[in-house]
């Protein structure tokens, strides 16, 4: 800035020299303080002491009110040198300083910004290992969110770097500015005790402006800014503590609890760091100021927008925003979301390892469990293995519930999970590529493009299919024990539940209080021998099924020769035939069916007594010329999406745990075909079921050795051993194998009976082993015998034409029938709404209700000629059955108990009230 030819300054234009009239400034003296905008000090009686004492004082008393004051010189006993005005050096240095001062305080907002990002980071890391396995340190979630903070504290990094660099340099400028500001009596207190960096430095923090006796209202003063300054260091020295101290312990972790923790930490270090960096741009926004006021002083215009705001005001908004970003940053992931079936479940899930034999892997997967709690103090906790492999265990559990003692549930916890790659375990299935394999011939071509189908369905990487093995999956169920806080349970396991429960057994024999197997496998069996066996007992049930009808007086009356009907009305179908009836939607449409789908169907249907009845009845339909019941067996096929249940599971699972070529080579078909030739398959009617696991052959991974863990023998806990003589998959020569070998087991077997027998009713199969869970008392002896049936009680077949029916009792009566007898309907589970196609048009739609289904009726027409329309429920106490539906020419209330049934309305068009 040029000065102007008088010599002085232009903002000086109102300070005039004083006359030789005018006295000595009065010591002491002091005019009403106007304190600066923001973090401005109000002047102390102590500043204007400090400054009279030391002589500090440059100005003289006005002669006149209005005339303003003249600085004079700073050096006692010399009086102003009119011909010292302020220099265009000075003026450049200090605004210098500003510049430079200013270009810092941007670098403290940029380390703001990078420490919240640096605390949000880690809060969302710490909240990633809340549902975790204790085993785990890290994962790869919060690996991937340890990139943001890498980024993050590389650029605090960077910011304090630059911002120590431009600090050196501002200082190395700003000290002699400072000092000869402190000549020129604009800054205060006395003069330095020695030329020491400490002593430079303290220049910094005196307070700046007028001095305190001649400062008047319109005059800026500040005090010193210590305060802020000793705060600014203390919690920059905190943040660096707690930070070094996280980091290092941090990197010491070995378990999921104490990495998050620290994370924890790290995020309140973040917060740390955030406050630290702000408080440092207050401190250094003071300084600033304070060169500001001095200038300002001196004549130097510097705008007032400068001056800093209090501290509180700029800590504020950041903290508040730091406070919702933890709100946000440590809820729980969408993705962990876990649907519970009925409000009577607790569910929940956490992350395990995908190997838990990894080391240091931070690859996981997302588990689910679901618990019903007892009422009270449960007396233990029952956890239920599902079977499958590939059902659900959160979709069976409702079923499960209602098929268990009352006292058990009312005392017991009862746990469930869906099982790595099942339902909500992060689950995939290939719906489309079983429907397709379900109807392709049992060829080993037909099963390698199945396996192809469904691992192309769910885009499964051949290197993730080893994670799906039965041994990682019983790990992921001490994770869960682990995290429930769980010491010992009773594990049931079913079908193949009973392999995961000997896995989990071998594995953590300590965790066990009890050990209930129910249609086992035994682990000692290769895969070629399990499915022999399989297929021998498919074969052996089966015969079975159609022997049992001449036992039973309505089958015999209806069929006199079950085998060879069934033997001529599936070799008919070798070649497919097209046949008619109403689908799910109530269309009546032609379907073409093959012998296979039928073979696959029967299968099915093998499994329980109410399956094998409809085997019966459609046998028998076809006996009498009518073979669409037979080809409609395939319905309960559906599309090959089965709601609970997976078909990439299924194979996945199957095909981690059995290694199925019995040569090095795992692709060796041939070998399989003459395993199956020499084991006595080929000649069976239900050969089909041991090429069921060639998708194997054709899977990427493949066990090299097909190790299975020893057999239990001896066990701190007993062992129930449940089985069927009519179990078809897992034949009762299984477990009868299984406690043969136990010190401490006990053998329930049921003559007939369906494939799991435990939790159905029959107090002979669940009186055993509730009295252990409840009372903890074991069987008087070691071998128990059930009685049950291999068919249910046989439905007789109805009229096809209302020709047929006498009345309209008799109709309903076959309405009731057809339904109750549908493949649809017989099998399903009960978890959601399903339509049942009714055979000559329209449909019934089935909605589960507590205690009963409720029927509606859209102009189903399981008679030809008779459509219903109306609604009605199925009510399971004491099997009654009643509705109110419109017919042509009618409308008719239909009611069936145990003891007889009951219509009135009209028929016809005439009333009816007929009572049988």
């Amino acid at each position: 800035m040029t000065d102007p030819p008088s010599g002085e300054h232009p903002e000086w234009a109102r300070y005039k020299r004083p006359g030789p009239e005018a006295g000595p400034s009065p010591a002491g003296g002091m005019e009403p303080e106007t304190p600066a905008p923001g973090d401005a000090e109000t002047p102390t009686a102590a500043d204007s002491t400090a400054t009279a004492d030391a002589g500090a004082s440059p100005f003289v008393a006005p002669s006149e009110p209005d005339r303003g004051f003249l600085p004079a010189t700073l050096v006692p006993g010399e009086s102003w040198k009119p011909d010292e005005p302020l220099t265009t050096e000075l003026e450049t240095q200090i605004r210098r300083d500003l510049v430079r001062g200013r270009k810092i305080v941007r670098l403290t907002w940029v380390g703001a910004l990078a420490s919240l990002v640096l605390g949000l980071v880690a809060v969302r890391q710490s909240a990633l290992l809340v549902a975790i396995d204790r085993r785990l340190v890290t994962t790869e979630e919060v690996q991937a969110a340890g990139g943001s903070f890498d980024i993050a504290r590389s650029v605090l990094l960077l910011a304090a770097a630059f911002g120590i660099v431009l600090a050196i340099r501002w200082l190395r400028g700003a000290l002699p500015v400072f000092a000869e500001l402190r000549r020129r009596g604009v800054i205060g207190g006395p003069e330095p005790r020695g030329t020491g960096i400490r002593d430079r430095l303290d220049l910094l923090w005196r307070p700046a402006g007028v001095p305190a006796d001649r400062a008047g209202w319109a005059d800026l003063r500040v005090g010193d800014g210590r305060r802020v300054a000793r705060l600014a260091m203390v919690a920059v020295i905190l943040a660096t503590i707690v930070g070094l101290v996280a980091a290092i312990w941090l990197g010491a972790a070995h378990d999921a609890v104490t990495s998050r923790q620290l994370r924890i930490v790290s995020g309140i270090d973040g917060g740390l760091w955030l406050v630290a960096s702000i408080l440092v741009g207050v401190a250094i926004d003071a300084l600033l100021w304070r060169e500001a006021v001095a200038a300002r002083a001196l004549g130097v215009f510097i705008p007032l927008v400068d001056a800093p705001g209090r501290a509180i005001f700029r800590l504020l908004p950041p903290i508040l925003v730091f406070g919702a970003g933890v709100l946000v940053a440590s809820g729980r992931p969408d993705p962990w979301y876990v649907p519970c079936p009925e409000s009577t479940l607790s569910c929940d899930g956490m992350l395990v390892p995908v190997d838990h034999d990894g080391g240091g892997s931070t690859a996981t997967i997302w588990i689910v469990y679901a618990v019903h709690h007892a009422e009270g103090k449960p007396v233990g906790t029952l956890v239920v293995a599902v079977g499958g492999p590939g059902e659900s265990g959160l979709d069976a559990s409702l079923n499960r519930i209602e098929g268990l003692d009352p006292d058990l549930v009312r005392r017991y916890d009862i746990l469930f999970f869906d099982q790595r790659g099942v339902g909500a375990s992060e689950g995939l299935d290939c719906p489309k590529a079983a429907a397709d394999d379900a109807t392709a011939p049992p060829e080993p071509s037909a099963a390698a493009a199945y396996a192809n189908a469904c691992l192309e369905e769910t885009h499964a990487a051949a290197a993730t299919l080893s994670r799906y093995a039965t041994r990682q999956a019983a790990e992921d169920l001490d994770s869960i024990r682990d995290r429930l806080g769980i010491d010992k349970f009773a594990l049931y396991g079913e079908s193949y539940g009973t392999e995961f429960a000997q896995i989990y057994a071998a594995l953590h024999p300590d965790r066990l209080t009890a050990l209930i197997l129910d249609g086992s496998v035994d682990l000692t069996r290769s895969a070629i021998d399990f499915w022999a066996d399989a297929s021998h007992g498919f074969d052996a049930v089966l015969t079975d099924t159609l022997r049992a009808c001449r036992t039973d007086r309505a089958c015999n009356a209806e069929l006199d020769d079950p085998a060879g009907t069934y033997d001529r009305t599936l070799a008919r179908f070798r070649t497919p035939q097209s046949r008619s009836w109403a689908d799910q939607d109530g269309v009546v449409r032609d379907h073409v069916v093959g012998a296979s789908t039928i073979e696959a169907a029967i299968d099915s249907l093998l499994y329980d007594p109410a399956g094998r009845m409809l085997i019966q009845r459609a046998v028998a339909a076809a006996g009498r010329g009518d073979d669409v019941p037979f080809a409609r067996l395939v319905e309960i096929l559906g599309s090959g999406e089965q709601s609970g249940f997976s078909s990439f599971a299924y194979q996945a699972i199957t095909c981690a745990d059995y290694r199925l070529s019995p040569t090095a080579d795992p692709h060796d078909v041939a070998a399989v075909e003459a395993a199956r030739i020499a084991l006595g398959v080929g000649g069976l009617r239900t050969d089909e079921v041991f090429s069921s696991v060639y998708p194997c052959l054709s899977w990427p991974y493949q066990p090299v050795d097909g190790g299975r863990p020893a057999p239990l023998t001896t066990t701190p806990f007993p062992v129930f051993v449940l089985g069927a003589t009519d179990d078809p998959i897992t034949p009762i020569d299984q477990g009868r194998a299984i406690a043969a070998r136990l010190a401490d087991g006990y053998l329930v077997v049921t003559t007939g009976g369906p494939h799991v027998t435990f939790g159905r009713g029959d107090s002979c199969v669940d009186g055993p082993v509730d009295a252990f869970l409840l009372d903890g008392r074991r069987p008087a002896t070691r071998s128990i015998d059930c009685t049950g049936e291999i068919a249910d009680a046989y439905t007789p077949l109805t009229a096809e034409t209302l020709s047929g029916y006498r009345d309209a009792l008799d109709a309903m009566t076959a309405t009731e029938s057809e339904l109750v007898a549908d493949p649809i309907y017989r099998t399903w589970a009960g978890s959601s709404e399903i339509h049942v196609g009714c055979r000559y048009g329209g449909f019934v739609a089935v909605e589960p209700a507590t205690g009963q289904d409720n029927l509606r009726f859209v102009d189903c027409a399981f008679v030809a000629g008779l459509a219903l329309r109306g609604t009605g429920t199925y009510t399971f106490g004491g099997q009654r059955v009643t509705w109110s539906v419109t017919v042509p020419n009618g409308q008719l209330d239909y009611q069936s108990t145990g003891i007889g049934q009951h219509v009135s309305g009209t028929w016809n068009g005439a009333p009816v009230d007929i009572a049988r």
